[in-house]
Order: structure tokens, then C-alpha cells, then sequence
């Protein structure tokens, strides 16, 4: 089986940071990391990871690291196969010596030359340092979405929308002539630079999941054919990021996001913001704009 190669970006260092800093804790899922990068075999299911352990890690407990893992991207869950089943990527796989070496030796993380470690300029009698984070925000935040603010928590639920007719809606709401068609290396499914939080005006990328998707909790694996969406949503150039579905998204999609526009920030040294619209909070929007979510072909 081929695997598409992740793109590392233009410093490698600060991938080997992120994968190595996510195993430096010995325990689980270091070892779960151990056993599905162990031989030429490209995937495993828990059962089996379980049983390489020799039942040290039971199955339970080997999908739950199994999840943080692909959260972090050092593993890929295969899209629809039961039971669970976890695959090698190719990059990962190629650095497994380097990452491990430095999972075990944090003063070797350290010293790796990262763009975000480089952004720290030295003075004499005092240290300069470029201060960025990634804050979470919801639809109540965002300006073209104030009518939401009106209505509670949750509203009636609705049958859900097809992804397109979502991304009509949004693009009625942000007065976006553009066009957005699906192709197999979008970043993302929509892209404005007229959304605006507080009156201020940001660039902003959607990922959005419909229906079709056929689960009921959104797991990072579920995003993209690859599971990769929320990498590459991150990669947009942008400053606000959001995932949307008329599903539940699980809480592992939303760590995913946070950690990937978190590592963003302090690369880049820009304040961002990412957050999730999920079944409720989409609910609430055509409640609130029904003129521009219509059920209507589109």
C-alpha cells in the first residue's frame, strides 16, 4: 500500500519536535507507537498490538493511545475498517530512529535550530520574545454570526444539511463571490478574508464534514479520505480555522485543531484562533439565518 507523504514544510526540526515531544512520556503509548513502527508490517489492528504486548496494553487501552496518536500525527487510522485498523506513515516511518532518540532526550529537543526558537532575539541586560497563542472561539464570537446570540444553547434539531448547501449558506453570510469547488488537495472547503471577530477583520478557513460521512462522533481519522483534513486546514493561510459538521465532533478533532494552530502560533509568532461548529451550534445558524441555509437545491 502507497501512503501519501505528509508535508513536512520547510523545517523538519519542528516536526521532530512535535512527534518526539508527544512520546517523550514512557508508558502506552509510546509502546503502541513501538510495536506499529516495529518490522516491514504497514497496519495493525488493536487486538493485535495488544497481543504483540503480550496483553501488557489491553485493547481497550491500545485504542485509546491509538486515538491520541493519529492526533498527533504519527500514525493514520484506516477509513472505515472494523475493526479499528492503524497504518505507518511513510514520513514518520523514515525518522522513527531520530524521533525516538529524541523522545528519550529532552535536552536534545531542546537544542533542535526550530524557526519558533529563532524568533527569540538575545539583548544585552534583557531577552526579547515574540508572544503567540491560538484562542478558542464559537459562533457567538463572530460578527456575521451575531444573531446567534439571540437564541439558546440548542434549538430544535433539523435534518441535516448536505456539506454543499452549508457552504452556500456561508457564502451568502460573508458576501463571498468566490468559488469553492472540492478537489482531492484542497487545504480547505471554504476560505474567506471578511470574517470579523470584535469588528476586526481576519482571514478564515473551513473544514466542513456533511452528512455523508455516515458516523455519529467526528474522529480525526474521519476527516479527509487521508484523516489528514485538520493538518492541511491548519496549513491555509489563515488566522481563523474551523471545523464544521452536523455530527458530533469528538473531542480528539478538537484537541487536534488546538495543538496544530497552538504549534502555528508560536512558529509564526501571530495570535490565532480555531474552534468547531458542531450539530448544535449549526443548528443554531440556520435557525438564526434561515435566508441564507435554505433546504432548497442549491
Amino acid at each position: 500500500m502507497q501512503h501519501p507523504v505528509i508535508d513536512l514544510g520547510s523545517n523538519l526540526e519542528e516536526n521532530l519536535e512535535r512527534w518526539s515531544g508527544a512520546l517523550a512520556r514512557p508508558g502506552a503509548k509510546l509502546a503502541v507507537f513501538k510495536v506499529i513502527y516495529s518490522g516491514k508490517r504497514q497496519q495493525w489492528t488493536a487486538g493485535e498490538i495488544s497481543t504483540a504486548l503480550r496483553g501488557r496494553v489491553s485493547a481497550k487501552r491500545v485504542t485509546e493511545c491509538g486515538k491520541r496518536l493519529v492526533g498527533d500525527g504519527l500514525i493514520r487510522q484506516v477509513s472505515g475498517a472494523w475493526p479499528v485498523v492503524y497504518e505507518k506513515i511513510s514520513d514518520v516511518h523514515h525518522y522513527k530512529r531520530r524521533i525516538l532518540r529524541l523522545a528519550g532526550n529532552r535536552g536534545k529537543r531542546d537544542s533542535l535550530p526550530t524557526k519558533r526558537k529563532r524568533q527569540v532575539n538575545v539583548r544585552i541586560g534583557s531577552v526579547a520574545h515574540r508572544v503567540a497563542r491560538a484562542v478558542e472561539v464559537t459562533v457567538d464570537d463572530i460578527d456575521q454570526f451575531a444573531r446567534v446570540r439571540r437564541l439558546g444553547a440548542v434549538v430544535a434539531p433539523r435534518a441535516p444539511l448536505s456539506e454543499r448547501r452549508f457552504k452556500a449558506g456561508l457564502r451568502k453570510l460573508f458576501r463571498e463571490s468566490g468559488s469553492f469547488p472540492d478537489w482531492g488537495g484542497e487545504k480547505d472547503d471554504f476560505f474567506t478574508n471578511k470574517l470579523k471577530i470584535g469588528g476586526k477583520r481576519y482571514t478564515a478557513a473551513f473544514a466542513l464534514k456533511g452528512p455523508g460521512v455516515g458516523v455519529k462522533s467526528i474522529t480525526p481519522g474521519k476527516w479527509g479520505k487521508q484523516g489528514n483534513q485538520i493538518q492541511r486546514l491548519v496549513a491555509a493561510p489563515a488566522s481563523v480555522f474551523f471545523l464544521q459538521s452536523e455530527a458530533q465532533i469528538h473531542e480528539d478533532s478538537v484537541e487536534q485543531l488546538k495543538k496544530l494552530a497552538e504549534h502555528k502560533a508560536s512558529q509564526s509568532g501571530q495570535k490565532l484562533f480555531c474552534g468547531y461548529i458542531d450539530r448544535d451550534d449549526s443548528n443554531r445558524l440556520r435557525r438564526a439565518y434561515p435566508e441564507c441555509f435554505s433546504t432548497r437545491k442549491v
